[in-house]
């Protein structure tokens, strides 16, 4: 059980920082449940969907869907801005990387080819590992991030993973 809170409490580490949606649409809907399945190697054992609240650290409106598996998480996050200047202000290599610190230096590339701008991280500790997608489009920022015990090498998650962002962001 405290694997779970372990993995949890990183999770929502991911989940605060990045994130964007139309307010009132279902995070949940942008990756669904058999996606999810499919992301975390295993069945949804439980699931979350946050309501709109606004995020502290970037002072956009965010909202948030997860799905857990075992020792493993997938946080699927959306926060929109007042603008598309706010939301790229808010998508940068330092702010991705300073959220992503896991008892390590995180890993980020650019990646082309999804929304305005992205970036792929990953970041692997003693205890635990994550990778994922942060994506501006927009007025939004849409993070995937999945992560926790057991996930093995992240880049082996990166092809999936992006295409689930990319679903993602069209049905933005």
């Amino acid at each position: 059980m405290s694997k779970i809170i372990s993995l949890l409490g990183w999770s929502f580490l991911f989940l605060f920082v990045f994130s964007p949606l139309a307010l009132g649409a279902d995070t949940c809907s942008l990756v669904g449940k058999g996606e999810a399945t499919s992301l975390l190697g295993q069945p949804v054992t439980h699931m979350t969907s946050g309501k709109p609240e606004k995020d502290e650290e970037t002072g956009g409106m965010l909202t948030y869907c997860s799905y857990s598996a075992g020792t493993l998480a997938l946080v699927v996050s959306v926060v929109k801005f007042s603008s598309p200047a706010e939301a790229r202000k808010n998508t940068t290599k330092e702010i991705a990387a300073s959220r992503l610190e896991l008892e390590g230096d995180a890993k980020i590339t650019d990646e082309s080819g999804l929304g305005d701008r992205a970036y792929y991280c990953w970041a692997v500790s003693t205890k635990a590992a994550a990778a994922g997608y942060i994506v501006q489009k927009g007025t939004r920022v849409l993070g995937i991030i999945l992560g926790g015990q057991g996930l093995g090498a992240p880049e082996k998650h990166k092809e999936a993973l992006r295409k689930a962002a990319a679903g993602a962001l069209g049905r933005l």
